[in-house]
């Protein structure tokens, strides 16, 4: 049953938003009613149990009322920064009719830009706040994930969005709910190991910010099995900032007898790769870079100019504040970086990390590492493997390592 309907104005580029009321025995009566009315799409603001009236009302259930809109229903997010300035504008004037300095106008802009911020930080409240309304098995999931390190606004719009799909006694039914579930993650976190394919060599580059793992993650990539083990590698350390570095790599490569060779300038590095030519594998070890560092960047960025490699993953550690992440992405992209690669697993216990760089970044995941053991400690997940690690907290110690081992101690025979 509709109680209400409300019209807001959009901006000039958008159609009229339309923000329901609707009311229903349960949870799912409410959110068919919304699907029918505005669509798959729709954004679920608010839900209450509403007490019925009346003198036979202690005979009667409670009803539910969802408050509904269109997509993009936030009207507090519609306005443009002209209308913020304006609205200031009129409202220093109204003020101060005789006499309107420019410092007072700017002040009260900042005032509204502060109020017009705090709406919107309740809206998205507002928009997530029906969960706990929401049947119990899908609130378990929702939970799981939030358990796990996923963003609140990331967990809760999965989890929005299969309550808006999924109806009646889809709900009772964990392991379509769960299903339902992985299928959504999996548009968002994608695995892609790197694959030599075509003509060889094939050249891969680590890029990153320091601290991160590289060249320990570099010496595991050449040595283990499933990785690149069993192909002829060849390794390049671009890392001749750090003298400790290239002694690291050089050591390492005469224990594992695979050929190793430091480039100083950029200019150098495709005269080696070509020395390499009858390598399957180059594996080139980069310095540590800062992402607030533009002359480090710029350098960098030479390096993968004159090298052109096949591939360069970017290195991250899963610990790292999301906000920091990132910012490494974001200022690294310039180099080419194609795809992601976690390190340090062993040192966290969430992995809901994970799924939330993949959600803002869009970019695939090559390798993950866990560990300091070379070459153990590595491995390329699939896809299956990948969405439970972001989604189930146990996963890792319970069932990953396990799979891990399994899967290589055939390889050691």
């Amino acid at each position: 049953m509709n109680l209400q309907t409300q019209t807001v104005p959009r901006t000039r580029h958008q159609g009229p938003m339309k923000i329901k009321k609707f009311v229903g025995q349960s949870m799912n009566d409410c959110l068919v009613q919304v699907k029918k009315e505005l669509g798959e799409n729709a954004v679920i603001l608010d839900s209450r149990k509403v007490t019925r009236r009346g003198p036979f009302s202690f005979l009667l259930n409670d009803m539910m009322e969802v408050t509904a809109s269109t997509p993009d229903g936030n009207p507090s997010l519609s306005a443009t920064k002209r209308d913020w300035n304006q609205v200031a504008k009129s409202a220093a004037t109204a003020l101060h009719p005789d006499a309107v300095s420019a410092g007072d106008f700017e002040l009260l802009s900042s005032e509204i830009k502060n109020l017009k911020d705090t709406v919107s930080q309740m809206a998205d409240h507002m928009k997530y706040d029906q969960l706990p309304s929401l049947p119990q098995t899908l609130e378990k999931l929702n939970r799981d994930l939030l358990d796990n390190g996923v963003d609140g606004s990331i967990a809760n719009g999965i989890t929005q969005e299969m309550a808006l799909q999924l109806s009646g006694e889809e709900f009772d039914d964990r392991r379509l709910l769960v299903r339902s579930m992985r299928e959504r993650i999996s548009r968002i976190v994608k695995a892609a190991p790197v694959a030599p394919a075509g003509r060889k060599p094939w050249v891969i580059a680590l890029v990153g910010p320091t601290g991160v793992g590289k060249t320990t993650t570099l010496a595991k990539m050449a040595t283990h099995p499933n990785i690149f083990g069993r192909k002829k590698v060849a390794l390049v350390s671009a890392d001749t900032y750090r003298i400790a570095a290239v002694e690291q790599l050089k050591t390492f490569a005469s224990i594992s007898g695979v050929p190793m060779e430091a480039v100083y300038r950029p200019a150098d590095i495709r005269r080696v790769i070509d020395r390499f030519s009858d390598r399957e594998v180059i594996l080139i070890d980069t310095a540590g870079r800062s992402q607030n560092n533009n002359d480090q960047l710029r350098d960098l960025r030479a390096f993968m100019e004159y090298a052109q490699p096949d591939d360069i993953s970017l290195v991250l550690s899963v610990s790292t504040r999301l906000e920091d992440q990132l910012d490494v992405i974001e200022k690294f992209k310039p180099t080419g970086c194609r795809r992601l690669l976690f390190t340090k697993l062993d040192e966290t216990t969430n992995y809901g990390m994970i799924l939330n760089v993949c959600f803002h970044a869009r970019q695939s995941i090559s390798l993950l590492t866990c560990g300091q053991n070379v070459p153990d400690d590595i491995f390329a997940p699939n896809q299956m493997q990948l969405v439970r690690l972001v989604s189930e907290r146990s996963f890792f110690n319970d069932t990953l390592k396990k799979e891990v081992e399994e899967e290589l101690n055939p390889l050691r025979r």
